[in-house]
């Protein structure tokens, strides 16, 4: 009998077989105008609009904070919104598959609503919240085990928490897809009961005229050196500069760029 743990091994037998459900054509055509969707949707310009969504209460509420007071972020790159494209025609391409492979796909952009932030679900697999994350080789292997994520930087278990909470869910699954090796994993996530807290908690330091403290292990000390260095998390903030008072230097280790902190003016 096929459930929604059994999605992943069906897709997999589905293209081995190329035995599928449902009609083909139908399906292959909805994928399609949700990847044509996604394209118009990249190449169309969003008015900033401040306040809280489900997509960002996990993440850091200092960056939350710049950003819901209106200061200025750094511009995305193209390559970040290349990223983001990437994201969404692979989810409309998937959830394409898990049909035909014979589940229930439901729910698509489901909207929800908890303390007056609003967000919208990927979908419903065979009746269970559903969250597809698109991911590289190292956050496959090392950030979504079959018991739900680990080291959550992004704030994915608290934003399925909140959509999970409108129906009293107790648990969700995180679809993920390795990109650098087409394999999926079925993650099944436990959620917190108590996001609605959080989320009043959250506004309530929006309306603060004082910005949140900084992320914990925000930086990392060279102890040879003695050199201080924003965690990964913090160098692709958009409000990294503003976060310590422009007094960050940069400069590329290895293949990255790595920013560091003026040991006097930087960080307080």
């Amino acid at each position: 009998m096929k459930t929604i743990n059994t999605v992943v091994p069906d897709v997999y037998k589905m293209m081995e077989d190329k035995v599928y459900t449902g009609d083909l054509q139908k399906i292959a055509d909805i994928a399609g105008k949700e990847v044509s969707d996604a394209i118009v949707d990249a190449m169309t310009a969003r008015e900033n609009k401040p306040g809280l969504r489900m997509s960002g209460i996990g993440r850091c509420e200092r960056a939350q904070w710049y950003k819901y007071k209106g200061y200025t972020e750094e511009p995305i790159s193209g390559q970040v919104f290349l990223t983001f494209l990437q994201g969404h025609i692979l989810e409309a391409v998937l959830l394409g598959l898990v049909e035909l492979s014979g589940h229930k796909v439901t729910g698509k952009q489901g909207k929800h609503t908890v303390e007056g932030v609003n967000g919208s679900q990927d979908c419903e697999i065979d009746g269970e919240l559903v969250d597809v994350k698109t991911a590289s080789a190292w956050s496959y292997d090392n950030k979504f085990k079959d018991d739900g994520i680990k080291d959550d930087a992004f704030g994915y278990i608290k934003q399925l928490s909140a959509y999970g909470k409108t129906k009293g869910r107790d648990k969700g699954y995180f679809l993920a897809f390795n990109k650098n090796k087409s394999t999926l994993k079925l993650c099944e996530q436990q959620l917190e009961q108590d996001v609605d807290k959080h989320i009043v908690q959250l506004q309530e330091k929006m309306e603060s005229d004082t910005e949140p403290m900084r992320l914990a292990n925000a930086t990392l000390i060279n102890k040879k050196t003695g050199e201080e260095r924003l965690c990964m998390n913090c160098s692709f903030c958009g409000f990294k500069d503003v976060c310590y008072n422009n007094t960050l230097t940069s400069r590329p280790t290895g293949k990255i760029t790595s920013y560091f902190i003026d040991p006097i003016a930087g960080n307080f």
